[in-house]
């Protein structure tokens, strides 16, 4: 199969693995324990100082984990894949609404100076798609349960709130939002399963822990070996909606 596929495709079609990925891990230290006084006489025990790396990054996981989980995501990943002493250049954007167990996704991707669009929407049992400006086909959910499933998975976090430091609170886009960053490399589950590596990631959430800002720095082997690094950005929105999803008209 692979040596068939024109070198320029290969690596195309390897990078789109980046195009739908996304994982959030959380983490935080524990927090010192309080000296008991010093002083003989009774006083009023101090309250325990208030771990903000556990706070917040609990409260992050608190959002991706609700049910039904209702969010708005753009993504940007700019990468690049390469494959033996070639390499090329890919951007793409995925605007993403899910709601529950429906989802309406626009994924476009610029290789060598070409954009390829992609439409998918999921509404009960059906699954419409369509490339481009095409005419939309449709299918039944049952077919396509695994891919659904592996997108919307992608979209939540481990549940292991041990990996996020509290940085402090920072002004981003007009808004005051409390920044967590991660420690150390860890692992992340691209939206087509496939494995790879956060080699850097920044987290910004408000004051409850809705997610707004996410920033990384991603490598991972896709299909055929190709190697690919780049790094993504992701903005949330809408957290527990409303956001409705129609059935195209087809």
């Amino acid at each position: 199969m692979l040596g068939l596929m024109p070198r320029s495709n290969v690596l195309v079609r390897g990078a789109l693995v980046l195009t739908c990925a996304f994982a959030v891990l959380a983490c935080t230290g524990a927090a010192p324990p309080t000296p008991p006084p010093a002083t003989a006489p009774p006083t009023p025990t101090p309250a325990p100082s208030v771990d903000l790396s556990a706070k917040y990054a609990k409260a992050m996981i608190a959002a991706f984990t609700a049910e039904p989980l209702i969010l708005h995501v753009v993504q940007t990943v700019k990468a690049t894949a390469a494959y033996d002493a070639e390499s090329k250049k890919i951007d793409a954007t995925m605007t993403l609404d899910l709601s529950d167990r429906d989802l309406d996704m626009h994924l476009e991707t610029t290789a060598a100076k070409k954009t390829t669009a992609m439409d998918m929407v999921v509404v009960g049992r059906a699954v419409y798609a369509r490339i481009g400006s095409g005419h939309w086909t449709q299918g039944t959910r049952s077919n396509f349960e695994q891919s659904i499933a592996d997108i919307v998975r992608a979209l939540q976090p481990i549940k292991n709130p041990t990996y996020l430091s509290y940085v402090g609170v920072e002004k981003v886009d007009k808004q005051q939002l409390v920044h967590l960053t991660a420690l150390k490399e860890f692992p992340y589950i691209s939206a087509d399963g496939q494995r790879g590596t956060y080699d850097s990631f920044d987290i910004w959430v408000k004051e409850d822990g809705t997610p707004v800002l996410a920033k990384g720095k991603i490598s991972m082997v896709g299909a055929y070996g190709i190697e690919i690094s780049g790094t993504s950005e992701l903005r949330f929105s809408k957290f527990g909606g409303p956001i409705e999803i129609a059935a195209p008209k087809t």
